[in-house]
């Protein structure tokens, strides 16, 4: 398993690849696609078979220390890069994990800060990128935020992890 999602960070000098925003900007799918086959083929190499990438929380607070990794503030835009980035890695048998689910809004105090969210904001803008990648590109692994999100720490979250992911969404 390695880092990533901007590169395949293990031992020895790794390719950066661009930010994730960056890569959104460019509105190109197939880039991402491109640049997610790449990063599996940097991961085979190394003997790495799962990444940690893409990172697809939505950037909806400027002072997040992770924007930069994220594929912007269009639910729609994120997703389909997302879903083209993990198509590329996994197409060359690595596994991607995306993440940070959901609502991971700072760096600051991440293991204790509340994320409080409405039911139709939660599902319109941070979790949509998210059903994409699990029910277009089949992504094979999840990673949960380390925030709480409306009183409750995500990897104790019953109802998204398992009512919506597992349940509702079909993640195996």
């Amino acid at each position: 398993m390695s880092d990533g999602p901007l590169g395949v960070r293990t031992w020895g000098p790794s390719t950066a690849y661009p930010a994730g925003v960056a890569l959104a900007a460019t509105w190109d799918p197939a880039l991402a696609q491109r640049e997610g086959v790449a990063l599996g083929e940097d991961a085979r190499a190394r003997g790495v078979n799962f990444l940690l990438g893409p990172g697809v929380n939505i950037y909806r607070a400027p002072m997040n220390g992770r924007n930069f990794e994220y594929l912007g503030e269009d639910a729609h835009l994120a997703s389909q890069m997302a879903v083209a980035y993990i198509d590329g890695v996994q197409s060359q048998g690595v596994c991607a994990v995306v993440k940070h689910f959901v609502a991971n809004n700072s760096e600051y105090d991440r293991h204790n800060i509340n994320t409080l969210v409405d039911e139709r904001t939660l599902r319109e803008l941070y979790l949509a990128t998210f059903k994409a990648t699990v029910q277009q590109s089949h992504v094979c692994a999840v990673m949960d935020s380390y925030n709480l999100v409306n009183g409750e720490h995500m990897t104790q979250n019953k109802t998204l992890n398992t009512d919506i992911l597992k349940k509702e969404w079909g993640f195996n």
